[in-house]
């Protein structure tokens, strides 16, 4: 049932914009009738209100097709989601069980009428519109590819100089002609309208995904390219220039206006900045050699409803943060007995040199243990608070194991206001951790840690990086303040 929900609610996404797209204009020139045997045909040309209803319509038929065919022939689960996030266990090709193997087969027969139908499609549309035919390409990236189709759908076909001229002197805007004009208008604007859906997205959505970290960036790009080329072209470096701007502006805007603390900024920066500089470049390649002020409104539009419906979807649909584990080894000159005394408790750490500890990270001090063996509680003094861990598995001299019970927050923001944003309760969840003890033939001892986790913050592979490295920092500061104990 919810992902008959979540189905149609994105559908009524794509319709919208197709609404956009095929708004009337007293100036649209007529279109023949469409006939069904041009969607085998890649040469030639379509328009947007085409493109737009062929891609909604097929999109529909595929996806219940897909659904269909997963539950009721593989008895698989099956929704949006599939077609953005790979099946990483069934492509390991030395593995591959046979059902697993006829699965995919089948899906990617299913899809090879409707990838012909797209690609021609959209080559004819690129056409039509003027764009370089090798963006196809983009027809298959991920997530970007709902972007490109939203964008040829609202983008105007073509049209000699003499037209674009006449549009430009009749449409009256306050927008300034100069480079530096528009630039300083296009940033303002679309870092104004980035600030308010970040907010919207994190404080009152509560969604740290796709829609806040890949879809508002790209958007913003776009669309500060969007106004910076509203009266004529811009040179490439200018495109780009502002679109990094204008995501530099919404950072600074969610620092000042305590929404986001500064190491939060800082993190999420590697993976804004490049999708601003995709949607920069695209906005380039559309205005390259023709005007496109009589869509810029349309393009805003779409720059301000892609990353709120994005949100709301994912809101709906809730994936479930997969569970990972980092796993840390020291080498300790020590025999496994000392070092187990210190291992169960410890006195305080020195202080850190760790840079993300400094901004604000949670770290750990020092650790307590009341009662022995399988039951007791530890308890993990952090620089946020206590975790409280029950022990879980016990053997004395060389393995500890244990769950938590209770934990603390993930930072404390660097901020010059008192703030605590949402994503500090709930989204970096620990689980567990377990501690071995292994002799090695010289005397020394290996102390090896794991620690599970989940992330529920996306795209969930670009945050498990910092997921990663935050608690292999946890675990070598504890290790090597233990190997120091016992090294002593």
């Amino acid at each position: 049932m919810l992902t008959t929900f979540y189905s149609l609610f994105f559908l009524l996404v794509v319709l919208l914009a197709l609404i956009l797209a095929l708004r009337p204009r007293s100036n649209r020139p007529p279109h023949r009738k469409f006939q069904f045997a041009e969607l085998w045909k890649w040469r030639g040309r379509v328009g947007r209100g085409t493109y737009a209803t062929v891609g909604v319509i097929g999109f529909a038929i595929k996806h219940n097709i897909d659904r269909a065919v997963a539950t009721l022939v593989f008895h698989r689960p099956f929704g949006i989601f599939n077609y953005w996030i790979p099946p990483v266990d069934a492509i390991r090709i030395s593995s591959i069980s046979q059902d697993d193997a006829l699965f995919l087969i089948t899906m990617v027969a299913v899809a090879l009428p409707f990838v012909w139908i797209g690609l021609g499609m959209t080559l004819r549309r690129l056409r039509c519109a003027g764009l370089p035919l090798w963006l196809v390409f983009l027809f298959f990236a991920p997530v970007v590819n709902v972007a490109f189709f939203l964008i040829l759908s609202l983008i105007p076909e073509s049209r000699p100089r003499e037209e674009r001229v006449g549009a430009e002197t009749k449409a009256g805007s306050l927008i300034p002609n100069s480079v530096l004009g528009s630039a300083a208008a296009a940033v303002t604007a679309t870092g104004a309208i980035g600030a308010v859906l970040a907010y919207v997205g994190v404080q009152t959505i509560g969604m740290y995904g796709w829609g806040v970290f890949v879809a508002l960036p790209f958007c913003l790009g776009l669309g500060s390219v969007m106004i910076h080329t509203y009266h004529q072209p811009r040179p490439l470096a200018s495109c780009i220039l502002v679109s990094v701007t204008a995501v530099a502006l919404v950072a600074i805007a969610l620092f000042a206006f305590a929404v986001e603390g500064l190491i939060c900024i800082l993190m999420a920066i590697p993976i804004a900045t490049p999708l601003a500089l995709l949607g920069g470049l695209i906005g380039f390649l559309i205005q390259r050699g023709k005007s496109i002020s009589a869509e810029a409104p349309s393009m805003m539009l779409l720059a301000v409803f892609f990353p709120l419906s994005l949100m709301g979807f994912e809101k709906l649909s809730s994936p479930e943060a997969s569970l990972h584990t980092v796993t840390t080894t020291v080498r300790i000159e020590a025999p496994a007995g000392k070092i187990w005394t210190n291992l169960i408790s410890f006195p305080d750490l020195p202080a850190s040199k760790e840079w993300l500890f400094r901004l604000g990270v949670s770290h750990p001090i020092r650790a307590t243990i009341e009662g022995a063996g399988i039951g007791a509680t530890r308890k993990c003094l952090f620089s946020t608070g206590t975790f409280v861990e029950r022990i879980d598995a016990w053997e004395e001299n060389k393995r500890m194991a244990f769950s938590v019970m209770w934990g603390a927050g993930a930072m404390r923001e660097f901020s010059p206001y008192d703030i605590h944003p949402r994503h500090l309760d709930g989204y970096f969840a620990p689980e567990g951790a377990e501690f071995r003890l292994i002799p090695n033939a010289d005397g020394s001892t290996n102390l090896e840690g794991k620690s599970w986790y989940r992330n529920s913050m996306w795209p969930s592979p670009y945050w498990r990086l910092w997921s990663d490295k935050i608690l292999h920092d946890i675990h070598l500061s504890v290790f090597e303040h233990i190997k120091t104990l016992a090294e002593r």
